[in-house]
């Protein structure tokens, strides 16, 4: 497949491209299924986050947009739906309008590529709009309740305030409870106090209010599902950050005890990284042999050694073997973890040729019948070099965390 853009604007420019190589880079490790493991890390250190999402304003507006939704009437959840993309659209508008001239800003208003289409035909707006990327933290932030569809769930509650019975009960898991929902709308949605006008608004501020951060926190520090997590320490104990994961460690060399845990979930995501690194650019090192690359297949292989120097303690099969041990409870398809043992054994051995059959074998059964590796359908396909694994951190983890903080 081929992805092109025609645009002038190298600020649109550069963002396309990081789009880009966060395909390539997403592409390259989910041939070999190390998805699983990433995600297994991702979401015990930072629940509630994905690499579809781009701003904090997102987790404070939405609650308000679906709580003014229930005190609409509806003929059908359908209405509900339309209802909500409309709102959504007026919504981008508003950020877009906010961020006024700096392009660099507006990259995380979601659905603004699609805008002046869908101003004029909703059904234009992008598939993945803010109800789907959000969703997830939303739930896990506690600022929705229960796990049922969120637009059966307004339409439900619509019908509550034209004296309509319910159909969902909630209890304090998070289902339903008519019982104890005594203002029969916010016991399964937990707006923010700030004020929003999805009717008529024109603009929003992508920057947090004091309010919204304060909002934010409070629900990542206290929500059931995010308040143990490493996320939630960071926010509630003001812990030093920096823009790169890789970079964490060197700032924080001297934490206080309840931190050791945080840092050992760290320690053991930066091992998998490199595993999953060093596995990667061998990979594109069979690639490049394939394609007569030589030169390009040498520079693949120095930077392999560059990393095994740098890290021996991480390619050890003990080392492996702790890493699985920690984090396989969390991970769902077990062939990935005998993948990484396979792999390290033969990587401590420097058996390249047999590491190259391993990896070749892999492939094949992730992508049975769309494999790369030596498949002359994909000889010349030119392929970007991988990047290290950030579990989130570089793409919207430390972006939260900082808009929480600057917020005035």
């Amino acid at each position: 497949m081929q992805i092109g853009f025609i645009n002038f604007s190298q600020e649109e420019l550069a963002r396309k491209n990081k789009v880009l190589q966060m395909v390539r880079d997403q592409t390259a490790i989910d041939e070999l299924g190390f998805g699983r493991i990433r995600d297994a890390f991702a979401n015990m250190m930072f629940p509630g986050m994905s690499t579809l999402q781009r701003r904090a304003k997102y987790f404070a507006v939405m609650p308000s947009l679906y709580y003014q939704a229930t005190k609409k009437h509806y003929n059908s959840v359908r209405d509900v739906r339309a209802q909500i993309v409309k709102w959504e659209i007026r919504l981008t508008d508003m950020l877009v309008n906010g961020a006024g001239n700096d392009e660099n800003k507006k990259t995380g208003i979601t659905g603004r590529s699609m805008l002046t289409a869908a101003k004029n035909d909703p059904s234009k707006f992008v598939k993945y709009d803010p109800t789907y990327i959000y969703m997830n933290g939303l739930r896990t932030f506690g600022m929705i309740k229960g796990d049922i569809d969120i637009y059966h769930l307004i339409f439900d509650r619509s019908k509550q305030v034209y004296q309509q019975k319910p159909k969902y009960k909630a209890s304090e898991e998070g289902e339903m409870s008519d019982s104890e929902d005594k203002s029969g709308l916010i016991q399964f949605i937990a707006p923010c106090e700030e004020v929003y006008d999805f009717d008529n608004g024109t603009m929003l501020p992508l920057e947090l209010t004091k309010k919204e951060a304060d909002y934010i926190k409070g629900h990542i520090v206290n929500s059931m599902k995010s308040m143990d997590s490493m996320l939630a320490y960071i926010l509630r104990n003001n812990v030093a950050v920096f823009p790169e994961y890789d970079s964490l460690g060197r700032i924080w060399h001297d934490m206080p005890e309840d931190f050791s845990e945080y840092m050992k979930q760290y320690r053991m995501g930066q091992r998998f990284s490199h595993l999953a690194y060093v596995v990667q650019l061998r990979f594109n090192h069979i690639m490049a042999m394939f394609n007569e690359q030589k030169d390009e297949a040498d520079k693949l292989q120095a930077r392999i050694e560059e990393v095994l120097e740098q890290y021996p303690s991480d390619f050890t099969c003990q080392a492996i073997d702790d890493m699985l041990f920690y984090i396989h409870s969390r991970v769902t398809g077990h062939t990935v973890i005998t993948f990484c043992r396979k792999s390290v054994k033969l990587i401590e051995k420097r058996d390249w040729e047999q590491l190259d059959e391993l990896i070749v074998s892999r492939e094949k059964a992730v992508k049975p019948g769309r494999n790369k590796l030596r498949n002359p359908k994909y000889k010349g396909e030119e392929r970007g070099w991988p990047s290290m694994l950030s579990f989130r951190w570089n793409e919207i983890v430390y972006q939260v965390i900082n808009e929480i903080r600057e917020a005035k």
